[in-house]
């Protein structure tokens, strides 16, 4: 019988290949557990924290499985902390600056105000205010202002337009105007407190005004739209002479028995003595002097009047020719034919028709005025 062997080196090869196969498979075991073994990220967008495991080491990936979208200007920033994976999302903001009253829109993905403004070239000084402090952090949408506040003091010339004061004159065409003095403009110089906000003002205030000249008012006279009674032409001179200077009465006597002041039939007598005139109702008067005027009557009945002295027209205030009869002169009048005392008047007004030796006398209503007409008349300059 025939017995086999193997040879000694040949089993001992045989050992070692077995040994390599059975290492092989155990590295091939342990790397293929390294492989596959998942990793956790702590993943934070803005307020958003959330923790993610993945068998990935793409970022883009990971956000991609959690849901987590990024639009075309967002980002994301990676890192290793506390001992895990961080993914740190950034989104694009977008903030309106109006820095001094031009805006802007500007994207960031986050940081201070003041790191944003300082990125543009804005630097704050005297006088800026910002919207919010230059350490707060910057949100989609926000709005940033920095508004810039001077004040400062301002002089200047300015005009004073003048005043018009008008009167009427009965005896021009109505809306017809003469202008008696012409206005003229002032100027003041004026300085101010003026507050800009952003280049424009807001506020003024005059701190101090000095008057370099004041202006002057201008007089107009104008017509006005009334009947215009037709009267009776001047009468001849004096029919009936008016009482002498010296002595003498001027009396008259009417049915209608008015008061004995201005304007009415007067039924009393004005006596005088020397140069003072003596009225029934005890009243005197000194008279410097003495003319005969043609008289003419007037009224405002139905609506109010002005003279051309400013004055309401009334009995009393009469109409002259200031180049014989200065206004503000007081006057006594009579008519000469002993049938109206108009008493004491001043000279107040003035008219387009009253020229020379003639007077205007106002009476209270056109009946009065018809009843005077136009009648020669004594008037007593008082002094």
């Amino acid at each position: 019988m025939q017995r086999s062997t193997q040879h000694p080196r040949r089993r001992a090869w045989l050992r070692r290949l077995i040994v390599i196969a059975v290492l092989a498979a155990a590295v091939g075991a342990l790397l293929s557990q390294t492989v596959f073994a998942q990793t956790s990220y702590i993943i934070t967008d803005g307020d958003r924290v959330t923790v993610h495991r993945s068998y990935s080491s793409d970022p883009y990936e990971v956000l991609t499985e959690a849901g987590i979208e990024l639009e075309e200007e967002d980002t994301y920033e990676t890192g290793y902390a506390d001992g895990m994976n961080q993914i740190t999302v950034r989104r694009m903001q977008m903030v309106t600056v109006i820095n001094r009253g031009a805006q802007s829109v500007i994207g960031t993905y986050g940081e201070t105000t003041g790191s944003l403004l300082a990125r543009m070239g804005i630097t704050p000084g005297t006088g800026d205010t910002l919207s919010c402090s230059s350490e707060t952090q910057t949100y989609d949408g926000m709005t940033i202002e920095l508004v810039h506040t001077e004040t400062r003091i301002e002089e200047e010339d300015t005009t004073v337009p003048y005043p018009v004061n008008y009167y009427e004159d009965p005896d021009l065409e109505p809306d017809a105007e003469i202008v008696l003095v012409a206005g003229q403009n002032g100027l003041t110089h004026v300085k101010s407190e003026v507050t800009y906000r952003n280049g424009k003002e807001v506020s003024r205030v005059i701190v101090q005004e000095t008057v370099q000249t004041k202006p002057v008012t201008q007089l107009v006279i104008r017509g006005v739209d009334r009947t215009i009674m037709e009267q009776p032409a001047d009468p001849e001179p004096a029919e009936q002479a008016a009482p002498a200077a010296s002595s003498g009465t001027a009396s008259g006597s009417s049915s209608s028995g008015s008061s004995s002041s201005g304007g009415s039939r007067y039924d009393g007598s004005a006596e005088t003595d020397g140069n003072v005139i003596m009225t029934s109702s005890g009243e005197s008067y000194t008279y410097v002097d003495v003319m005969t005027c043609s008289a003419t009557a007037y009224t405002c009945e139905g609506y109010v009047g002005h003279t051309y002295s400013g004055t309401l027209a009334r009995v009393g205030a009469i109409a002259v020719d200031p180049t014989v009869i200065p206004l503000g002169t007081k006057m006594y009048v009579v008519s000469n034919d002993g049938q109206y005392v108009y008493g004491y008047c001043v000279a107040e007004d003035i008219g387009g028709g009253i020229k020379g030796n003639k007077i205007d006398l106002y009476f209270d209503t056109y009946a009065e005025c018809w009843d005077f007409g136009v009648r020669m008349c004594t008037v007593y300059i008082l002094g």
